[in-house]
């Protein structure tokens, strides 16, 4: 487990479940926030990692009371060792910042804050199901900033139905006046898990294309550059942990539905709360599953996660790290996107053209 850098802890607790939303989470369940706390610690690690990120994620961990925050971070303290300058991220909704809470997350080392925003814009807030408004977030990015943290990520949700391109660039307009460090931009996305499926509410994918192209356009004039498909940050400010992933990194997944990649092992946790609590009662771990890749299949994977990146991946050194060849079938294929302009070499990298990261997932299917 050496190669273990990066240690995600899935915290699932909601007031109430956003209709967009498809993660595994536990809506107005947070009397059990102290029996979920006391899991975690038992989880079984085999070894003491040496750790340069962490990520505490959810659903909304800024739900979780002072005491069972301190906890949750005596106890991360005292099974792994965190390097120094490690990147340490927590996930905060508008609606449950406050100072106490801004300030004890700073003494107990959080330097990474990601504020689920969505929108500052109150009728798209209204249709997102979101509990805060703009000036509620507003708000909450300034206690973030008085409590001393200097680098805040802000999400936007984009391309709602009836969502027209000037709604979306004035609310663009209005999240880069915050100043934050970081922007993580999505279109809305209809998965199969959320009320709005449930719901048959439809998006148009040609339109939500359109509005990606403005969106990056007007991102780089505010000096806030994309280096991932929907990730922005200022030159310094990209998300150390989110690159280990789309780099095909190890990481440890702790938590109700975290999953873990490790030595080329996928596993992954019980995704209901009832269950994961039984598990760890009953036998110490929440191990519901697990699979391992073939080495050829993992390479063509860890180069289709690197084409997110604007930089792209070196084909060449992923191979020799891999100690394979990618199949010659699996290269024509890529020339051919050569040829239809959707990917191109920068150097020793090939990347996604600005054409080919509206079609990307069609283009890795076809890879595949």
């Amino acid at each position: 487990m050496t190669g273990v850098k990066s240690l995600y802890v899935h915290i699932p607790f909601c007031t109430t479940k956003c209709p967009y939303c498809s993660f595994a989470v536990a809506a107005g369940q947070l009397k059990q926030e102290g029996a979920y706390v006391e899991a975690l610690s038992r989880e079984r690690v085999p070894e003491r990692l040496r750790l340069q990120t962490v990520y505490i994620g959810g659903g909304t961990p800024s739900c979780l009371s002072t005491e069972a925050l301190a906890r949750l971070f005596a106890d991360t303290r005292a099974r792994f060792d965190i390097a120094d300058g490690a990147e340490i991220t927590f996930e905060m909704n508008p609606e449950s910042v406050d100072v106490p809470k801004a300030r004890l997350l700073c003494s107990l080392g959080v330097n990474r804050i990601s504020l689920g925003v969505q929108s500052l814009h109150d009728p798209t807030l209204q249709a997102l199901g979101r509990p805060h408004r703009r000036e509620g977030a507003v708000r909450a990015f300034e206690i973030l900033r008085s409590a001393g943290f200097d680098n805040v990520n802000v999400d936007m949700i984009y391309g709602l139905p009836g969502q027209s391109r000037d709604d979306v660039m004035t609310d663009l307009g209005r999240l880069l006046t915050l100043g934050s460090e970081h922007v993580s931009l999505y279109a809305l996305n209809i998965e199969e898990r959320s009320l709005f499926f449930a719901r048959r509410v439809d998006v148009d994918q040609d339109a939500q294309g359109e509005l990606y192209t403005e969106v990056c356009r007007r991102m780089e004039e505010a000096g806030v550059y994309q280096y991932e498909i929907s990730n922005f940050s200022r030159p310094g400010f990209e998300s150390r942990h989110n690159i280990n992933y789309w780099e095909g990194g190890d990481y440890l997944g702790l938590g109700m539905s975290a999953h873990s990649h490790i030595a080329g092992e996928r596993f992954w946790n019980a995704d209901t709360l009832p269950a994961y609590l039984d598990l760890m009662n009953a036998k110490g771990s929440a191990r519901t599953g697990s699979e391992r890749l073939p080495p050829h299949e993992k390479l063509v994977e860890t180069f289709l996660f690197g084409l997110r990146m604007n930089r792209g991946v070196d084909l060449d050194r992923l191979e020799q790290a891999f100690g394979l060849e990618m199949s010659m079938d699996k290269k024509e294929a890529i020339e051919g996107f050569f040829e239809m302009g959707l990917l191109e070499e920068q150097g020793e990298h090939i990347r996604a053209t600005a054409h080919g990261r509206l079609v990307l997932d069609e283009v890795s299917a076809r890879i595949i």
